[in-house]
């Protein structure tokens, strides 16, 4: 489990990855993936981008001093792609002690307007749902 918090993975071998894969109706820009943890074996760290077609857009490989890759380009991955990031580490094992940092931003999708004129309440599902609620009066 990769999640903030989660206890995490132990990779096992040599050539691990991570793949994160882009949610539907989401279309990131990614500003910087890297490594920042200095306790880590890796030294290197590639980015590929992979869309749903199979294209590879993005192939990104970080520099030995940094373990950072902030070289995207500055449009929209397509909705559907996955990320993966694969490690080089300095002793040819497994990675360890691996954090992974994403930055990177998106334009969420514009609210949808709900018009109930039902005193039950309003039930609002899906994966981000927005509820935007309006009424009117009229004065006497």
């Amino acid at each position: 489990n990769i999640n903030p918090g989660s206890p995490g993975v132990t990779f096992t071998t040599p050539d691990a990855m991570v793949l994160i894969p882009v949610a539907a109706g989401i279309s990131p820009i990614l500003s910087k993936i890297s490594v920042p943890n200095q306790r880590t074996n890796v030294i290197e760290i590639t980015v590929t981008i992979i869309t749903s077609t199979g294209d590879t857009p993005v192939n990104e490989i970080s520099s030995q001093l940094t373990n950072t890759v902030d070289t995207f380009p500055i449009t929209p991955i397509p909705e559907g792609s996955t990320i993966m990031i694969t490690f080089v580490t300095a002793d040819d094992q497994p990675p360890e002690n691996v954090t992974i940092s994403v930055i990177g931003c998106f334009e969420p999708s514009p609210a949808t307007p709900i018009v109930s004129s039902s005193t039950a309440p309003i039930t609002v599902s899906g994966p981000t749902p927005t509820l935007t609620i309006s009424s009117t009066s009229s004065g006497t």
